[in-house]
């Protein structure tokens, strides 16, 4: 259980800020935020710098607070920053070397979020990719959540696609292994990584109007309908639908999907699913809802 989230109480109330007021204004849901708040869970990286922006916290007073004190209890994490923020590639792989591909991934999206909170990174994304790719990417066996996002902070921030695509193909090599099924506690959570790597894919694809890779990445999805036996999956599945009628122009038909797919969340997936799945899919989702409503009105 987060203890952040209960000590950010205060900030609301030093503010009168209600719950419902600050998901209106955040877009942040009410759920997600309660859960928070109580000490249930903790934001994803970007409901979280969203967070403390809109209610003017100093990152520097909670960002090592962030992450479970089991797992960083040693870390100093405005120190770590400004450590990295002064290393080159090669200092910089020394300096993480020893602490492991998942933590790596840990430390490395952390910075990716306080650079883009301070409007830091361009002058270190280079560096960043570079030790990403040699100390996790290249070592992986299996992807878990700390890895996972870090690819999705490093889709969100690069501007090299050449890069990202390179991981990205790496990954489906790793996926398409024969011990495939054997890579995580069962196949239905081995399917959720894959597919959720894949929607940012496709995201990226249109950001770069890449749209046949795109249509492409949709094929490979669509083959996996066979197999899937969880809700995540098959929400996901269908939120990559409604990303194909959006590269179609089919704008009415992507809304409704849409609709019925984030109706559907509250009756289908129990509080905490509906938490996790807002977290991993509503922002990045909310681009393509703005896009699809402007063009509609169009």
């Amino acid at each position: 259980m987060s203890s952040l989230g209960t000590k950010m109480k205060n900030y609301l109330l030093q503010r009168n800020i209600s719950i419902k007021q600050l998901a209106d204004e955040t877009r942040i849901s009410k759920s997600t935020l309660y859960d928070f708040f109580n000490g249930k869970h903790e934001l994803g990286a970007t409901n979280f710098v969203c967070l403390i922006k809109h209610l003017n916290i100093d990152i520097n007073n909670v960002m090592d607070e962030y992450h479970d004190d089991t797992d960083n209890v040693h870390r100093n994490i405005n120190t770590e920053y400004e450590t990295i923020k002064s290393l080159n590639a090669h200092d910089l792989i020394e300096y993480l070397s020893k602490i492991g591909i998942h933590q790596t991934a840990v430390v490395l999206s952390d910075f990716i979020v306080k650079t883009q909170y301070e409007n830091e990174l361009s002058e270190k994304i280079d560096v960043i990719q570079s030790v990403a790719q040699e100390l996790v990417f290249d070592k992986l066996d299996y992807y878990t959540t700390d890895e996972l996002n870090l690819f999705i902070n490093l889709i969100s921030v690069s501007s090299n696609f050449n890069y990202v695509y390179g991981i990205y193909l790496d990954c489906e090599r790793l996926f398409a292994r024969q011990n495939f099924k054997a890579m995580y506690r069962n196949k239905s959570e081995s399917i959720q990584q894959l597919l959720m790597i894949r929607f940012n894919m496709i995201g990226l694809c249109m950001k770069h109007q890449l749209s046949d890779l795109a249509k492409n990445i949709i094929g490979l999805s669509k083959q996996l309908k066979e197999v899937v036996d969880d809700m995540y999956s098959v929400l996901l599945l269908r939120l990559i639908e409604v990303l194909e009628f959006i590269m179609l122009n089919e704008y009415d038909r992507a809304k409704v999907l849409y609709n019925h797919i984030f109706s559907a969340v509250s009756y289908l997936l129990p509080a905490i699913g509906q938490f996790r799945f807002e977290m991993l899919f509503m922002d990045s989702f909310e681009e393509f809802k703005q896009n699809f409503e402007t063009n509609s009105c169009g």
